[in-house]
């Protein structure tokens, strides 16, 4: 758990504080700009804040240049696609040509003076396997044209991807900026930069060989057990009631700390509350503290599913930025699949409140989408 680390984090976090609080030297002392504790963790936050979202643009710059690439890829594919197109059209048109222009009649003609029946079965066929053949390059034609419209609907969408990504990462790239001038200019007018500077040092490597990891440790462990979570519910007839076609799961917050629990040990010093639609948890292990909340919503795209949204991650009492809580969504799905435990079911509410989480299914019934006629 790298506790020298900690502790060599703690002491210095000790040794800032008692230097801004108690003033030893009169520098320091007729200084007004001596710092608070406050004033150290909200520049510790903020700190933490611009590595991450350094870290986003990074991540979103080789997003971006994988997409370009496809981009690429696939207008290589189109040129070439519409090479083989330009084949097959001449190819139709030699075929339509051959009807319009007369040159079938011969074996129209050579049908009807066939001497024999063998020889008008042979001719047939032989007039039969040339029609499979036209109506082959035709069917061919069709599918290859198809084909080349969905590649190009391919693209297009990967141009409108492509063209978010690129404001997001001028956003984040002023975002970072601003805080960047915030950051330097407290520690530049905070009499004591050297030793500041240390102490943000400290904390971020601290943040990335711990507490990311510890904070990617529970929404694993939370996401592997969600996973598990309709398995288990289906076993528990007196948390789902059935009245009709529609059911009810009322999953109170003990028993789902205790699902938990039974899922992983990690869960022994941690606890889920349903409280006025909010879903938060706390843990604490050691010197480590995670708290983290949200909310939960329904979703039907791209598959049915009742979402969690996290909308606030504190981990030892520092605030984590969004797109840190992104980035755990999207890699960490925490989310409540209800055909899982009930097929053919869709969820019409989900509610968090009274230390309960209840959740309304119905067979067979879509939930009507926003512009939908009444």
């Amino acid at each position: 758990m790298h506790r020298p680390r900690r502790n060599r984090l703690a002491a210095l976090l000790a040794a800032v504080m008692i230097i801004w609080a108690a003033a030893p030297g009169p520098a320091l002392a007729e200084d007004e700009s001596a710092m608070s504790d406050e004033e150290v963790r909200e520049l510790l936050e903020k700190s933490l804040n611009i590595a991450e979202l350094d870290k986003e643009i990074e991540r979103i710059a080789g997003q971006r240049k994988e997409t370009a690439g496809k981009i690429q890829a696939l207008n290589d594919s189109i040129a070439g696609l519409e090479a083989e197109l330009d084949l097959r059209r001449e190819r139709v048109g030699d075929v339509l040509r051959s009807w319009y222009m007369g040159e079938r009649d011969v074996l129209i003609q050579a049908i009807f003076s066939s001497d024999s029946l063998s020889d008008l079965l042979a001719m047939l066929d032989y007039l039969d396997e040339m029609l499979s053949h036209d109506k082959f390059t035709l069917e061919t034609y069709r599918k290859q044209r198809e084909d080349w419209l969905d590649e190009r609907e391919r693209l297009i969408a990967e141009e409108k991807r492509l063209e978010e990504i690129e404001r997001d990462l001028r956003l984040q790239r002023e975002r970072v900026i601003r805080l960047r001038a915030e950051v330097d200019g407290i520690i530049n007018s905070s009499g004591d930069s050297e030793r500041l500077r240390l102490l943000i040092a400290e904390w971020l490597a601290y943040w990335e060989n711990t507490g990311l990891p510890e904070v990617e440790r529970h929404f694993r462990a939370l996401a592997d057990a969600m996973e598990s979570l309709p398995g288990w519910l289906a076993e528990r007839k007196d948390l789902v009631k059935q009245s009709g076609f529609t059911y009810t799961v009322r999953l109170p917050e003990d028993d789902l700390n205790a699902f938990l629990r039974e899922q992983n040990p990690l869960f022994e010093s941690f606890a889920f509350r349903f409280e006025d639609g909010v879903v938060s948890a706390y843990g604490r292990r050691e010197d480590l503290e995670v708290e983290i909340a949200g909310s939960y919503t329904i979703e039907d795209e791209p598959e049915h599913v009742v979402r969690f949204h996290t909308e606030k991650i504190v981990f030892n009492g520092f605030t984590l930025p969004d797109t840190t809580i992104r980035e755990l969504e999207r890699r960490f799905d925490l989310g409540f699949y209800p055909q899982l435990l009930v097929p053919l079911v869709r969820a019409t509410a989900v509610d968090a409140d009274d230390g309960v989480l209840t959740v309304e299914l119905r067979i067979g019934l879509r939930r009507r989408q926003s512009g939908d006629a009444e």
